[in-house]
């Protein structure tokens, strides 16, 4: 499947995902992606992760809204 025709499939319906889920949905429908985890800090010094899908060109994050600590 190409990357367009994943993306209209994902738009098809109201989906609830979160990071790690909707990048794995991505990445079994688009063979060339893999997932990749973003670890970054918060301000108390504590660490969060969010998960996309990349071919090591491109970076798609299905959930961008969760690309954030939950607090």
């Amino acid at each position: 499947m190409r990357i367009d025709e994943a993306m209209t499939e994902w738009e098809e319906k109201r989906r609830r995902m979160g990071c790690v889920s909707a990048t794995a949905w991505f990445c079994q429908r688009v063979p060339s992606f893999r997932p990749i985890r973003k670890c970054r800090w918060t301000r108390s010094g504590e660490i969060y992760t969010h998960v996309v899908a990349t071919d090591g060109k491109v970076v798609i994050d299905l959930a961008p809204d969760k690309d954030g600590p939950d607090d």
